[in-house]
């Protein structure tokens, strides 16, 4: 949980909405290979040929 001031949660919201801009854009082009969508799965995403998965670390992983 993040505890700070107020600017420094803006900031830091800020950088997340960049960062899942650019998260959706890799996602398309996944999908626009044209082999299968990229799907949530009970807290997973599932997409042609891999699986995102969380870590007990709070860290995402690549099964392939």
């Amino acid at each position: 949980m993040f505890v700070g001031r107020p600017e420094e949660l803006r900031r830091r919201e800020r950088q997340a909405a960049a960062l899942a801009v650019e998260i959706a854009r890799l996602m398309t082009q996944v999908e626009s290979l044209g082999i299968g969508p990229v799907m949530p799965a009970g807290g997973r995403l599932s997409g042609p040929g891999f699986v995102l998965v969380r870590t007990d670390r709070d860290r995402w992983s690549v099964r392939a």
